[in-house]
């Protein structure tokens, strides 16, 4: 009886000082935020709380920029610094560029607010863990500019100018077709086998697939499904001897998925492709 009376006050004796650490948080807590709310003040400035208890607040504002969707490619510089003593903990020396949705640092929670053009500093309350620069439950400063936000149909008629390439045809699922030299033979009818010869890239120039300097070739059934939407409607478009760029979205490519350790979700590609053989 005598020890379990003792195990009993140990475990009190436990309870009372998780509580005493959860208030002892829990103030801590609400000086961080405090520490915000004062800091915006200082400045005259009202911010919005976000849904996570942080906060940010427009100081370049574009009504007219894009929002980013899931997928778009984002480019911003930004400064990461203690909110209390300005010390900076990490800042850019050229644009980070990232695919939103695909890949979160921490102020990218701050992008489903931001539109393209704006400039914005962002508050996010302290936690009990710490950091160099740091310490627990200070608030960290976030600073963003130079925000830039590009969609897949962005990036893919940037490629098109840069390439100074002429688009033969567009249809509604986004494909490209850009034919440089016509075919004298047949089109492919369905159920015939094309042989082709391609280099498959991403539209920074990156090669990741082809077989142009190899003695095989890649083999696709007219109105078959063993390849991508915009590979198979794009082979569908050419003739025997006909050479094209396709360049579609990752909607009628490889998707939110991707492909492998190759090609990351949301990617566009392009592909250069030659006609061999149909039979």
């Amino acid at each position: 009886m005598k020890k379990l009376i003792i195990f009993m006050g140990i475990l009190f004796g436990m309870t009372s000082c998780l509580t005493d650490v959860e208030l002892a948080d829990e103030a801590k807590a609400k000086e961080s935020k405090a520490q915000i709310l004062a800091y915006y003040a200082k400045l005259n400035q009202v911010p919005v709380q976000m849904a996570d208890g942080s906060y940010y607040y427009v100081t370049k504002a574009n009504p007219n920029g894009e929002l980013a969707s899931k997928g778009d490619t984002l480019s911003m510089r930004y400064i990461l610094s203690n909110l209390v003593t300005g010390e900076v903990l990490d800042s850019t020396k050229v644009p980070l560029v990232y695919q939103y949705g695909y890949l979160n640092p921490v102020y990218a929670k701050l992008m489903a607010y931001l539109k393209e053009g704006e400039q914005a500093v962002m508050a996010i309350p302290g936690t009990s863990q710490s950091f160099p620069g740091l310490p627990a439950f200070t608030p960290l400063k976030v600073t963003v500019k130079d925000y830039v936000v590009r969609s897949q149909n962005d990036q893919i008629e940037d490629f098109i100018a840069r390439k100074k390439l002429t688009v033969t045809e567009k249809d509604a699922n986004g494909l490209r077709f850009i034919r440089l030299s016509p075919g004298t033979g047949e089109i492919p009818t369905s159920g015939k086998i094309v042989k082709l010869k391609y280099t498959g890239r991403f539209l920074n120039g990156f090669a990741f697939d082809g077989n142009m300097a190899r003695t095989d070739s890649f083999s696709v059934t007219v109105g078959g499904t063993s390849t991508v939407i915009g590979f198979q409607t794009g082979i569908e478009k050419m003739r025997l001897g006909e050479r094209a760029i396709l360049v579609f979205p990752s909607s009628i490519g490889y998707g939110e998925k991707g492909s492998g350790a190759t090609i990351p979700g949301f990617t566009p590609l392009s592909f250069e492709i030659y006609v061999a053989k149909i039979q």
